[in-house]
């Protein structure tokens, strides 16, 4: 029979409730710091976010290191339970060592909050890997991965029941660097032994274009299935710098789900280029209305990832209840229908996460 593994043990898959399969409850996402050369814009920016800073924040976060760093968790407690409140059940923690993984305080918001939390394992860009990453081979990395599923997480007695996000920041020209690659076989190897979930994250949200040639995409795919992945296992967050077409093509490839986990996270990082930002909501309703009218409701995935501290209704954001206070009746409008609603939200993580 399949389980999850959550941090507070074992569950049925039909226990998770509504589920975000993207989130971010602690986080440390430094290695994407970008620190601004203007003198004055350098001081208002190394100020901790408030009043000040939000601005500047909203238009380019990658400046304002304090907007990358959220530690805080009696306030992660207080923004889940609103999710919790608007009827979620379950989250799934993308962060990793390197990044800001804290075992403990998952555990602490999960019994806090009373919602389900799955941690996760792997490693995420390469700026952000720990130096063991280069010097270990990929069957190491792949052992490494299957230990904290299957036996846990250090000393925590926590097993991991999801893989990634797996990191890739290659260039427009280079789907992902050498060590990302490795961390991608790595991964999939580790997949293919427990039967976890498996998510990755496209360079495409490194760089924000919807033209991010889709043979990346292709890549991460060819990269798994020669590694021995289980790709009906697999799914590609951040969809949303996609088009809907790009989803599909994707789809016809195999991949088990594609994730619509920005909603929310409307801000700028114009230090990329100007103008460059995470997808609106209105173009990731569309995708998923578009994709839904294809008959793919059994394929997708959604969530507000909360990847910046701008994205906390404490800053200014719209928090963890997002997709259900504001998302779910968007679509609701747009015609989706109550079931197709199950199966985004209920349904397919289940089926996802569950581990055989």
């Amino acid at each position: 029979m399949a389980r999850v593994n959550t941090v507070l043990g074992a569950i049925d898959p039909r226990e998770l409730g509504g589920t975000m399969s993207h989130v971010h409850l602690t986080l440390d996402i430094s290695c994407w710091y970008a620190p601004p050369q203007d003198p004055e814009v350098a001081r208002i920016a190394g100020k901790p976010l408030g009043l000040e800073n939000l601005g500047l924040a909203r238009r380019n976060g990658l400046v304002v290191l304090d907007n990358l760093v959220q530690s805080d968790v009696e306030l992660t407690i207080r923004e889940a339970r609103e999710f919790k409140r608007a009827g979620g059940g379950a989250l799934v923690d993308m962060e990793l060592p390197g990044i800001g993984r804290d075992v403990a305080a998952l555990v602490r918001i999960s019994r806090a909050t009373g919602l389900h939390i799955i941690a996760s394992t792997g490693w995420y860009t390469q700026a952000s890997h720990p130096a063991e990453v280069a010097a270990l081979d990929v069957g190491a990395l792949a052992d490494r991965m299957v230990r904290e599923v299957t036996e846990g997480i250090g000393d925590t007695g926590v097993r991991a029941g999801n893989i990634g996000e797996i990191g890739c920041s290659g260039m427009p020209d280079t789907p992902c660097l050498p060590d990302e690659e490795k961390v991608l076989r790595a991964a999939a190897r580790a997949q293919a032994r427990t039967g976890a979930s498996l998510t990755v994250h496209p360079n495409g949200g490194t760089h924000g274009s919807r033209e991010t040639p889709k043979h990346h995409l292709d890549f991460y795919l060819d990269v798994l299935e020669a590694e021995g992945a289980d790709l009906g296992k697999v799914y590609l967050s951040h969809m949303g710098f996609y088009s809907a077409d790009v989803a599909k093509h994707v789809l016809r490839r195999g991949l088990g789900f594609v994730s619509f986990d920005h909603f929310g996270h409307e801000e700028y990082y114009e230090i990329v280029g100007p103008g460059r930002a995470f997808p609106r909501d209105k173009e990731e309703i569309d995708a998923v209305m578009r994709l839904l009218e294809a008959g793919h409701a059994d394929r997708v995935l959604i969530g507000n990832e909360i990847g910046w501290k701008t994205c906390y209704k404490a800053y200014g954001g719209w928090g963890y209840a997002h997709v259900y206070e504001h998302i779910v009746p968007w679509l609701r409008d747009c015609g989706a229908s109550e079931s197709q609603l199950h199966s985004i939200l209920v349904e397919n993580p289940a089926r996802l996460h569950g581990i055989e």
